[in-house]
C-alpha cells in the first residue's frame, strides 16, 4: 500500500501545486499587506497621541489598537483557512476520486457517530470536513473529522464554578452501507493484553497484527475468510504510520471505522499553504482509510454474494 501511495502522491501533489499555489500566495500576500498598512496607521496614530502628550488617552488607544490587530489577524486567518480547504483539500479529494464530494462545513451527525458504539461517554460533540460518495463497488460512504469531549462542572476551593473539558477522541470517523449483510459483528480494536483470554478473540497468523490489534467476533470462520493475509497486511501498514492505530467494526450491513489523528485539513500556521509534507499527510489520511475499507468490502462481498 505504501508503494502505491507514493506513486500516486507525486503526480497529485504536482497537480495541486499547479492549480492552487498562485491562488493561495495571492490571498496570503493581500492579507499580509492589509495587516501591515493597518499596523502602520495605528502606530502613527499612537505616536501622535504620545507626541501631543494626551497621556490619559495613550493607554486606551494602544489597547484598542492591539485589539484591532488581533481581530483582523484572526479574521484574516479564518478566511485563508476557508480558501485553503476549498482549494487544496477539495482538490486532494477530487484527485483521489473525481466522483467523491467534500464539504468542509458539515460533518457526520452525533446520532450516526453514536450508532457505532465506539464512544458513548461524551457530552460534547463536534464534526466537520465531510468526504462522501459512492465507492466503485457500489457502497455509499461518508468520512469526517470528529471530536468528542467529556465536560464537567465543579466548584473550586474559592467557591467558584469551573468547567473542565477532557478530549476523548479526535480524528476521522466513517460509515459505510454494505450491499450485503455479514449477519454478525466483527471488531478490529486496539490490542489489550488481558483480552487474550476473551473466548471471542480470533488468533491471527501475524505476530505484528497481534501486537497492534485484537480481532473479536463470535463467527470466527467468517472473520478469517474476510481477514485474509493481504488484508491483514494493510491493517499493519496503517498502524505503522500512526501510533494510535485504526479501529473498525462490521455489524450486519454496516461498517464503522475511526482513526485517531488529531486536527486534520488545517492550513499550516507558519509554512506555505502547500508545504509538501503537510499535503502528503492529509492525502495519506484519505488514501489509507479508503483503500483499507475498500479491500475489507471486497472480501466481504466475495463471501456474501
Amino acid at each position: 500500500m505504501e508503494k502505491a501511495f507514493e506513486e500516486s502522491f507525486e503526480k497529485i501533489y504536482q497537480n495541486i501545486y499547479d492549480n492552487c499555489s498562485e491562488k493561495l500566495n495571492e490571498v496570503k500576500s493581500k492579507k499580509n499587506k492589509f495587516l501591515a498598512i493597518i499596523g502602520i496607521v495605528l502606530v502613527i496614530f499612537n505616536l501622535l497621541i504620545f507626541i501631543f502628550e494626551v497621556k490619559n488617552l495613550l493607554f486606551l488607544t494602544i489597547s484598542i489598537s492591539v485589539a484591532i490587530m488581533i481581530l483582523l489577524f484572526v479574521v484574516g486567518n479564518e478566511n485563508y483557512r476557508k480558501l485553503y480547504k476549498l482549494y487544496v483539500i477539495q482538490d486532494l479529494v477530487k484527485e483521489y476520486n473525481e466522483k467523491f464530494s467534500y464539504d468542509p462545513k458539515i460533518g457526520i451527525s452525533r446520532s450516526e457517530y453514536l450508532s457505532s458504539g465506539f464512544d458513548t461517554g461524551f457530552n460534547e460533540y463536534y464534526s466537520e470536513d465531510r468526504i462522501y460518495g459512492i465507492l466503485d463497488s457500489g457502497e455509499d460512504f461518508q468520512i469526517a473529522e470528529v471530536a468528542t469531549y467529556e465536560v464537567s462542572n465543579y466548584k473550586n476551593a474559592n467557591g467558584e464554578y469551573k468547567e473542565e473539558k477532557t478530549l476523548l477522541f479526535r480524528g476521522m470517523y466513517g460509515v459505510i452501507n454494505l450491499k450485503n449483510s455479514v449477519s454478525t459483528q466483527i471488531k478490529v480494536i486496539s490490542n489489550f493484553d488481558l483480552r487474550k483470554f476473551d473466548k471471542n478473540r480470533v488468533e491471527v497468523d501475524s505476530s505484528e497484527f497481534e501486537k497492534f490489534y485484537d480481532l473479536i467476533t463470535k463467527d470466527k470462520i467468517k472473520a478469517m475468510r474476510i481477514f485474509t493475509a493481504d488484508l491483514i497486511e494493510k491493517y499493519i501498514d496503517i498502524v505503522r504510520d500512526n501510533k494510535y492505530g485504526f479501529e473498525l467494526k462490521i455489524e450486519d450491513n454496516k461498517i464503522y471505522f475511526r482513526y485517531k489523528c488529531n486536527n486534520i485539513f488545517e492550513p499550516p500556521i507558519l509554512k506555505t499553504g502547500l508545504d509538501k509534507n503537510l499535503v502528503k499527510k492529509y492525502y495519506k489520511l484519505i488514501y489509507y482509510l479508503i483503500e483499507i475499507v475498500k479491500s475489507t468490502i471486497e472480501n466481504i462481498n466475495e463471501i456474501t454474494d
